[in-house]
């Protein structure tokens, strides 16, 4: 069974706002989108969560949840291909997929909201580190996303 079989489905040609970072930190922390209509992008990212949390609480069975995160990651960027412009003076913030970097920030959330639960001390540098580390995905993914919208506001397409 592949993920892709049980992704949501949304009309290729309809146009939907990208989540911004809150939406995606809620996503993580399995916090539902205030929205009845929940964006694909918000599922997919509540599942990567999970599968982070799995991979910690099973450790043999990280092949396979690597696999399943490889599919959602691949499914992100398809699902993205059309939505997101590219322009060649972002390329450099579009070294890594857009899938990898919900995944990265799923994975940041994960080992942050641990630490926050585990250690003997919230203000333990190593917490304060973890939601640091969050907070500069987050900001990428703003940089990420705020530079497509404007780009598909202004009627540009990737050349």
């Amino acid at each position: 069974m592949f993920v892709r079989d049980h992704l949501p489905r949304h009309p290729r040609g309809a146009a939907r706002p990208l989540p911004d970072q809150r939406e995606l930190v809620a996503a993580f922390g399995g916090h539902p989108s205030d929205s009845d209509d929940e964006h694909p992008l918000l599922v997919w990212a509540a599942t990567l969560a999970t599968l982070h949390r799995q991979r910690h609480t099973d450790p043999l069975a990280a092949a396979g949840i690597d696999c399943r995160r490889a599919e959602l990651v691949a499914a992100i960027d398809a699902w993205l291909l059309d939505r997101l412009p590219r322009r060649r003076s972002t390329d450099h913030l579009r070294a890594e997929s857009l899938g990898a970097t919900v995944d990265r920030m799923a994975a940041a959330h994960v080992h942050a909201s641990h630490l926050l639960h585990t250690a003997e001390k919230v203000s333990d540098d190593r917490v304060h580190a973890a939601w640091y580390r969050l907070a500069l995905l987050a900001d990428e993914w703003t940089d990420l996303i705020t530079v497509g919208v404007r780009e598909t506001v202004r009627g540009r397409r990737p050349a």
